[in-house]
């Protein structure tokens, strides 16, 4: 079965919340034999027809034919977002025992397909129009785009062929959805003994926030404590969490309840009170070619006991544990440097573990006392996968290049300001540091950032465009011109509904497009 991608790019609409986002959703507009912005795969023939009708003039007669294909597709490419609830529906005049339907979705990300989603009924035979309807999970977080599939199916014996009416689809967000918590983070990691701890949640709504609880409880969440945000920004909520005692175990989780009285809860997170005062310091996980003696270096006080202590690789596409390396019954060398290496080439290496070879970007890598993580690092563009690592995300360095932090055991809890590429690994010795010219070279290197599009209007560059190094940058209209120039990520993007263009003055590699809703 020939089938074809096609994703709407003339057609710009102000997207509301129970809005349908087809286009031509009842079939009315017609051009050579096919209803507009629609696509079919083979063994369908469609006709316009204008007696047998839901709604309106028209409603699309679908004849699947094929004698050896077991399904055919009426389908239509458009934008999605990413972490969204959506709801897909059709009416359907179905009184053919040869066949049946149903509806779905495939989502994609940057023009991959990513996954698909079925409903679980189908069509059945009725004299009467009938609505399917179902309403998906949440639209996944790389995705920017989707299919929208209405599947016809082979069930009659012997097979000749199979007739549908299709009319009025629907493929948009619900009337009413609950809050999307999209991220939620802390500051510092691993907090001393009389340090007030900042947390924050990223969610987005439909609606509006009506009310918003962190719950929290020291060493259990049997009685937990409760406090509300201090501040918001970009939808995103601050709170602060109380000093604790050195040993401490701060657990903590947050609820929201929008204005259509639906409510979400995250996971619960959790941090140590007492500095541990080791880290992560370099990581080499992409050697030219296979990879061959990749390694991990944790800094910190010379002679440190590492029992409790493991690292664990944390996946950035859905966020789960692949790896771990357990560091118990190991301490740090007088040097204040600890060398895990995949093999024992690795030089200065101190322990050999085949787990040392952490995944290339985007990716995490936590490092935990007990279960708890004490020290984070995440790489890459901060567009959508999971990111575990410290406030935003370190640079994902090529291949044959380490992350390293500078100075050594420098912990800002941001990943961003505390690693940088290095040319040449230094596992167990001092990362050097890094010239002005050197992080021009490295800036002028940078691929094109990825951005997941459309984006809404209002939100800050910084959540679009993480990475500092692509900054300054210029916006521009369809037109070619000159919209509005942005000095840092903290800037909000108040744009209109449309298409720009965004050029980066330190990278001399062109622009990328975004699309711009409301």
């Amino acid at each position: 079965m020939k089938t074809r991608f096609f994703v709407l790019l003339a057609v710009m609409v102000s997207l509301t919340y129970s809005q349908n986002m087809l286009q031509n959703p009842g079939f009315e507009a017609w051009t050579a034999g096919m209803p507009d912005d629609w696509q079919k795969s083979d063994f369908v023939t469609l006709f316009q027809e204008d007696v047998i009708v839901y709604a309106g003039n028209f409603s699309v007669k679908d004849s699947f034919y094929s004698t050896t294909a077991s399904q055919a597709e009426l389908y239509q490419g458009l934008y999605a977002l990413p972490n969204t609830l959506y709801r897909i529906s059709f009416w359907v005049l179905d009184n053919d025992p040869a066949g049946r339907a149903r509806a779905g979705v495939q989502w994609f990300g940057e023009g991959a397909y990513i996954s698909s989603e079925w409903g679980s009924y189908y069509t059945v035979d009725s004299t009467s129009w009938q609505e399917w309807t179902w309403d998906l999970g949440i639209s996944p977080p790389n995705a920017d785009s989707v299919r929208f599939v209405i599947r016809g199916y082979d069930v009659g014996t012997p097979w000749t062929s199979a007739i549908f009416y299709v009319d009025d689809a629907y493929f948009g967000p619900p009337a009413t959805q609950p809050p999307t918590i999209l991220r939620v983070w802390h500051h510092p990691t691993n907090p001393s003994q009389g340090t007030t701890v900042d947390a924050y949640a990223h969610v987005v709504d439909n609606g509006t926030i009506e009310h918003d609880t962190l719950f929290y409880g020291v060493n259990s969440l049997q009685s937990p404590s409760m406090v509300t945000h201090i501040s918001t920004s970009n939808d995103t909520f601050y709170y602060q969490i109380p000093t604790q005692n050195n040993g401490d175990t701060v657990f903590y989780y947050l609820k929201y309840v929008d204005d259509d009285g639906l409510s979400a809860v995250s996971d619960t997170h959790a941090y140590y009170v007492g500095t541990v005062g080791l880290y992560v310091n370099e990581v080499y996980y992409d050697t030219p070619g296979a990879d061959s003696g990749c390694f991990i270096e944790i800094y910190g006080p010379g002679n440190a006991s590492l029992d409790g202590i493991t690292l664990v690789g944390v996946n950035g596409n859905g966020g789960f544990d692949y790896a771990t390396i357990d560091l118990t019954g190991y301490n740090i060398p007088g040097d204040g440097f600890f060398v895990i290496g995949e093999f024992s080439s690795v030089p200065n290496v101190d322990l050999v573990d085949s787990a040392a070879d952490f995944q290339n970007g985007p990716d995490n890598v936590e490092l935990r006392f007990h279960g708890i993580t004490v020290d984070a690092v995440g790489y890459g563009v901060l567009n959508g996968w999971v990111f575990t690592g410290e406030w935003m995300p370190a640079v994902d360095v090529e291949s044959g290049n380490s992350l390293g932090r500078y100075p050594d055991g420098e912990d800002t809890d941001n990943n961003e300001v505390d690693f940088h590429s290095y040319e040449t690994p230094t596992p167990g010795t001092p990362n050097p540091p890094v010239g002005i010219e050197e992080t021009r070279d490295l800036i002028a290197q940078l691929p094109l950032p990825t951005v997941a599009s459309p984006v809404r209007s209002g939100i800050a560059y910084g959540n679009l465009i993480s990475d500092s190094r692509y900054y300054p940058l210029t916006v521009y209209n369809a037109i070619g011109q000159k919209f509005i120039e942005i000095r840092e990520p903290r800037n909000d993007l108040q744009l209109p509904t449309g298409v720009y263009f965004i050029r980066f003055e330190n990278i001399p590699k062109g622009g990328i497009k975004i699309i711009v809703l409301k």
